[in-house]
């Protein structure tokens, strides 16, 4: 990436009513009822059957007893909900486990924006850690909930109006999936919230390419490993904003997913704008999600549940390849 952003936060803002209002957000379409179901093919049982909501936020269930999410937004409930939506068979409600203050109990990972909660009652299932340094290159599922994308956004070239993107906003509280690939990793000491996935919004990647925007926060970022989708990642900020000029106070500052920058200004009347050269080539903005593999270790003793052994992953993956081959 060619830019100094400081990712813009995604929870905290609030849900709005808007019907114009976006979160998840696709290049190929602005269909408000898109992959709004769980996914299938390819993507069957990449993690939308251990999202639930939060609030107005989602988390994952990482084991028998534990969710992890965002701490951005602070504690959005007092339950978690396994919808229908997700699950396919009908709404669940676990309770937050509270201390002996009526506090709910949960850990921040230090350093970091991930939060694990603990729940009274008892998840049926959960997402194995995705705990490899490897997740540069690869594909990922990853799940918000929010709306659809707004207003185009054109920028006279001097050749003529061209599209950049779009304007995005609030949350409409609908859950979406969609995919990417991971483009980089960002290291802790280029962050304040610990290490980062970094993946990048591209014209005509494909039907599922989404970025993300308000209202995504705590959602899920997962990456198949042996024929597993484990948790790779959880949603924590995207670009922004951007402005047409660099005019400090004027109030034209705009959220927005934009897959081509160039033209634009970046940054903040607090810290500035900078002015993106517009070139023949897209130069992309870009989501981020606290990094799964790194803090492995620390989610894992707080849940007591150990990572699958190398010998279980490859029976696993021979046991998907035989299936396979059968049919």
């Amino acid at each position: 990436m060619s830019r100094a952003i400081a990712p813009l936060l995604l929870g905290g803002l609030g849900l709005l009513a808007d019907p114009q209002a976006q979160a998840i957000v696709f290049d190929d379409t602005g269909s408000t009822t898109y992959n709004t179901a769980a996914p299938d093919s390819s993507h069957a049982g990449s993690g939308w059957q251990w999202q639930g909501t939060f609030g107005s936020y989602l988390g994952t269930m990482i084991g028998p007893q534990h969710f992890i999410t965002a701490q951005h937004f602070g504690v959005a409930a007092s339950t978690f909900v396994s919808s229908s939506v997700f699950n396919g068979v009908g709404d669940v409600t676990y309770n937050l486990a509270l201390d002996g203050f009526g506090q709910p109990i949960y850990t921040d990972i230090a350093g970091t924006d991930l939060r694990v909660f603990q729940v009274v009652e008892t998840f049926a299932s959960y997402a194995t850690l995705y705990n490899s340094a490897d997740e540069l290159g690869h594909e990922i599922v990853v799940m918000g909930r929010g709306g659809p994308r707004g207003s185009d956004l054109l920028l006279d070239t001097g050749l003529g109006m061209e599209l950049k993107g779009w304007r995005t906003g609030g949350a409409d509280g609908v859950a979406r999936w969609g995919t990417n690939t991971v483009s980089s990793l960002l290291p802790n000491i280029l962050s304040p919230v610990g290490d980062l996935l970094a993946f990048d919004f591209n014209h005509g990647a494909g039907a599922h390419e989404a970025t993300l925007s308000s209202g995504d926060s705590g959602g899920g970022i997962f990456i198949q490993q042996f024929g597993v989708w484990k948790l790779a990642g959880i949603n924590y900020g995207a670009d922004g904003p951007f402005d047409t000029n660099a005019t400090v106070g004027d109030g034209s500052a705009f959220d927005a997913a934009l897959f081509d920058v160039g033209g634009y200004f970046t940054g903040s009347d607090a810290g500035g704008w900078n002015y993106q050269t517009d070139t023949p080539l897209d130069n992309s903005s870009s989501a981020y999600g606290s990094r799964i593999s790194t803090s492995a270790s620390a989610i894992q003793a707080i849940t007591g549940v150990p990572e699958p052994s190398g010998v279980l992953l490859l029976l696993a993956a021979a046991g998907a390849n035989l299936r396979r081959r059968k049919r």
